[in-house]
C-alpha cells in the first residue's frame, strides 16, 4: 500500500509542472500577428485642371500711310493725321485652360492656352492720290515732269480683326492661407500666336469711288513728280508712274515670345475645387504687318494686355 501511495504522489510530482505549463500558456505553439500590408498612398491627388473668363485691356494699334500721307513741308493740307474710327474697341474677351501639379504647400507649376481677342475696328485718314497726270514745263516750255497735287486726295480705311493664341508655363508662389483665403504670386513664359485680319481701302475724296487711276506717264515729260514752280520734290513720293489699285485685303499669322506676371487669390470651395480670381499682365511683344507695300499702309500693334480673370482649379482625386 505504501509502495502504491509512493507511486502515485511520485506522477503527481511529474505532472503537476505540466498542467501549471498548460495553464499559463507556455506550452502552447507560438502564434505570430498577422502581417499588415503595404500603405497605401494617393497617387496623383497634387494634380489639378483648370479653366479660366476673363477680360482684357489691350492697347489700340496704331496704323500710318506712311509713304503718301507726307507731302512736301507747307503743301496744301499737310500734315494729313491719321483718326480713329468709331468702333476701335480695347476692351476684349479672354479665357483658357490648363492643368498643373502642386509641389508642396508654397509651390505650383501648370500650362495653360489661352484665347484673346484683340483690338479690332477701322481708322480713317486723308492721302495724296493724283487723279491724273498734269505736266509742268518750264517758262521756255521744256518739260519738267507732272505736278504733284496734294489737292487731290482719298479717304484712307482700314478694317482690322484680330485674336491671339498664347501658350505659357508658369509658376505661382502660395504664401499662406488666411481665413481661408490663399494669396499668391506668380509669372509665366511661352509664346504668342497673333492672327490679324485687314482690309485697306482708298477712295477719292472728291466723288467717292475707289481709287484706281492709270498715271503712265506719256509724251515729252519725264516720269518725275514736281511742285507748281517745276521744282522736283524730294524725296519723291511714292507713287509710281503706273496703274494704281490700292485696296487690299490680308490676313496673317505671327508667333513672338510672350511672358506673363501674375497675383491672385484663391479660395477652396471644396476639397477638391478652388476658386481663383487674379490679375495677369501678359506681353507678347511688338507685332507691325504691312498692308500695302505701295502706299507704306502699316498696322503696328504693341501686344500688351491687362486682365482680370476668375477661375476654378480642380484637383484630381
Amino acid at each position: 500500500m505504501k509502495v502504491l501511495l509512493s507511486l502515485a504522489c511520485a506522477a503527481a510530482i511529474v505532472a503537476a509542472p505540466a498542467s501549471a505549463a498548460d495553464l499559463l500558456g507556455t506550452a502552447a505553439p507560438l502564434t505570430l500577428p498577422a502581417t499588415q500590408g503595404p500603405l497605401a498612398y494617393e497617387v496623383g491627388s497634387n494634380w489639378y485642371v483648370r479653366g479660366d473668363l476673363g477680360v482684357s485691356f489691350d492697347r489700340a494699334p496704331s496704323v500710318s500711310f506712311s509713304n503718301i500721307a507726307l507731302p512736301t513741308l507747307g503743301a496744301i493740307g499737310a500734315p494729313f493725321t491719321v483718326g480713329n474710327g468709331a468702333n476701335w474697341t480695347t476692351t476684349n474677351f479672354t479665357g483658357g485652360a490648363g492643368f498643373g501639379y502642386r509641389w508642396n504647400d508654397w509651390l505650383r507649376f501648370d500650362a495653360t492656352w489661352d484665347y484673346r481677342t484683340g483690338p479690332g475696328g477701322s481708322r480713317q485718314a486723308a492721302v495724296v492720290c493724283p487723279y491724273g497726270l498734269t505736266g509742268v514745263s518750264s517758262p521756255a516750255g521744256v518739260p519738267l515732269g507732272f505736278l504733284y497735287d496734294t489737292t487731290n486726295t482719298c479717304n484712307a480705311s482700314a478694317s482690322v480683326r484680330q485674336y491671339d493664341n498664347a501658350f505659357l508655363a508658369n509658376t505661382y508662389f502660395d504664401v499662406g492661407t488666411y481665413y481661408g483665403f490663399t494669396p499668391y504670386l506668380g509669372g509665366g513664359l511661352g509664346l504668342n500666336m497673333n492672327t490679324l485680319t485687314a482690309n485697306v481701302n482708298y477712295n477719292e475724296t472728291a466723288n467717292g469711288q475707289p481709287y484706281a487711276v492709270n498715271l503712265t506717264a506719256v509724251g515729252p515729260f519725264p516720269p518725275v513728280w514736281v511742285n507748281t514752280q517745276g521744282q522736283a520734290l524730294a524725296p519723291q513720293p511714292n507713287v509710281t508712274f503706273a496703274q494704281q489699285f490700292w485696296n487690299r485685303s490680308i490676313r496673317t499669322t505671327t508667333w513672338s515670345m510672350a511672358w506673363a506676371l501674375a497675383a491672385g487669390v484663391g479660395y477652396k470651395i471644396t476639397p477638391s475645387m478652388t476658386l481663383d480670381v487674379g490679375y495677369r499682365y501678359l506681353n507678347s511683344g511688338t507685332v507691325s504687318t504691312l498692308l500695302n507695300p505701295q502706299t507704306g499702309a502699316t498696322i503696328r500693334q504693341t501686344n500688351a494686355s491687362h486682365q482680370i480673370r476668375v477661375g476654378v482649379l480642380y484637383y484630381i482625386q
